[in-house]
């Protein structure tokens, strides 16, 4: 199956189970059934695949993989969710934000506590920063948020420690609207300092993750949960980020797909500011007013 045929087709029962079983496998990706899909003529193919032509798509070390596949076409994924009271929705649904089919890998699931409605906003942009944040960030988002607020802007971010967190709580202050992308499932709150944020954004706002309810803490999904932070809204601002950082790996994944990224301009010699002046310099959007950001959105 091609790209297009993926989008244009309405998911069966049987489809979203297999997409499911895939999915709740620790070791196979998003990226890695995108691959995948592409060598069948259709999803419901991938049920009936022998151990050879498994690992042939999904790598060697997947034949623990192709058993634990097999029984989870029969798991009862409605019970497995209510009992962790989450719920998903599939790419091919309405509430499915469409920003997200600009990544080559988008998510087939989101999984998501809270207002789904938020999905729906048409202005939706997200912030992110470092975990180390100075003042500069703090300061700054103290005039940005509200002003994204008042223009009914939909703010997503992390939900990680620093200018994440700063970003959520400023736009919930403000009496707007947040979204957070988590890097594992539900089940855990990471860092532990973002319970109560993290509680108030489930009850009133929303969270989603790309990941099953019980999904460990894993190193490279940080990377991945990035890829949505940066897809999600039609734009990208950035405060402070180091060189080598998740931030500035977030920053290149919304230069990809196109979207406007503003960074703040930085001061001289200043590790946090020194890797968002060398993305000025390459074309980002030196975020220097609020009016920069009125004349990117004809606001």
């Amino acid at each position: 199956m091609d790209r297009e045929e993926i989008l244009q087709k309405k998911l069966t029962d049987e489809e979203k189970k297999i997409i499911l079983s895939l999915i709740a496998i620790e070791n196979i990706t998003t990226l890695r059934i995108h691959k995948a899909l592409k060598n069948v003529k259709k999803i419901e193919d991938m049920a009936s695949l022998d151990l050879k032509t498994f690992t042939s798509y999904f790598g060697k070390s997947c034949e623990e993989a192709y058993d634990k596949f097999q029984y989870n076409l029969s798991f009862n994924y409605e019970k497995y969710f209510n009992f962790y009271g989450t719920e998903y929705i599939f790419y091919d649904t309405e509430y499915y934000p469409k920003e997200l089919f600009r990544l080559y890998d988008f998510p087939f699931v989101i999984f998501y506590r809270g207002n789904k409605d938020l999905l729906l906003f048409k202005r939706k942009i997200s912030i992110v920063g470092t975990r180390n944040n100075t003042k500069y960030s703090e300061n700054a988002l103290d005039v940005i948020v509200p002003f994204l607020v008042d223009n009914n802007f939909v703010v997503a971010s992390g939900l990680a420690s620093g200018v994440d967190s700063i970003a959520h709580t400023k736009t919930i202050r403000s009496r707007g609207y947040t979204i957070g992308v988590i890097a594992h499932g539900h089940n855990t709150i990471y860092p532990e300092s973002n319970n109560k944020l993290y509680e108030i954004m489930r009850r009133k706002h929303l969270i989603i993750s790309e990941y099953f309810p019980t999904a460990k803490i894993r190193k490279y999904r940080f990377l991945e949960r990035n890829r949505i932070v940066a897809a999600l809204g039609c734009g990208l601002i950035v405060t402070e980020a180091g060189i080598k950082s998740g931030t500035s790996r977030t920053i290149d994944f919304a230069l990809d797909i196109g979207n406007a990224v503003f960074c703040l301009p930085g001061r001289f010699g200043d590790k946090m500011s020194l890797a968002l002046n060398e993305h000025i310099r390459s074309g980002a959007i030196m975020l220097n007013q609020l009016k920069d950001i009125k004349d990117e959105f004809n606001l």
